[in-house]
């Protein structure tokens, strides 16, 4: 994802939210490049509160969904997600509620635990956000145990670097 796009992604999605009073939580790749984390990023990803998704697919617009709400389940993620489109960049939202991950060594599937109401206000790309917070984000990852999650846990554990994660 090219940085200046994601940017703009992400500033338009935050500002929406942020406008409609809708709480969220951002996740996956963008909070680890909000603790120091570098790679190349496919998409955006965010949760919200179940009753919040409605009003949200009002608001964006069907010219803006490319992905109704469905529910995913995959051998990591067990989750409602819909997909967003902005710029050329897909956004992920996802419902905290009930939102479920696999451990790969036990094979246990666990609550993600997602509560927009701990979000850390981090700032990624320039843009405020609120992240998951670090210690559960780190625990996801480690339990997680994907190449992804052990490259962004090496990251996140290395001191800060003067550039800018990749989006």
């Amino acid at each position: 994802m090219d940085q200046a796009a994601g940017r703009t992604a992400l500033a338009w999605i935050v500002g929406l939210l942020n406008r409609a009073g809708i709480p969220f939580q951002v996740v996956g790749g963008v909070a680890a490049a909000a603790y120091g984390a570098r790679r190349d990023l496919a998409d955006i990803d965010l949760s919200v509160p179940a009753a919040h998704l409605p009003p949200l697919m009002r608001l964006v617009g069907p010219d803006r969904i490319i992905k109704e709400p469905w529910r995913h389940r995959d051998g990591a993620w067990d989750l409602i997600l819909m997909a967003l489109e902005h710029g050329g960049h897909r956004i992920e939202v996802g419902v905290a509620d009930a939102a479920r991950y696999r451990e790969r060594a036990s094979g246990a599937w666990h609550d993600a635990s997602i509560d927009v109401g701990t979000s850390v206000p981090r700032v990624v790309w320039g843009i405020e956000v609120p992240v998951m917070p670090r210690a559960q984000l780190i625990d996801c990852k480690r339990r997680l145990d994907r190449e992804v999650d052990r490259r962004d846990l090496v990251e996140m554990a290395e001191p800060a670097v003067a550039t800018s994660p990749k989006p």
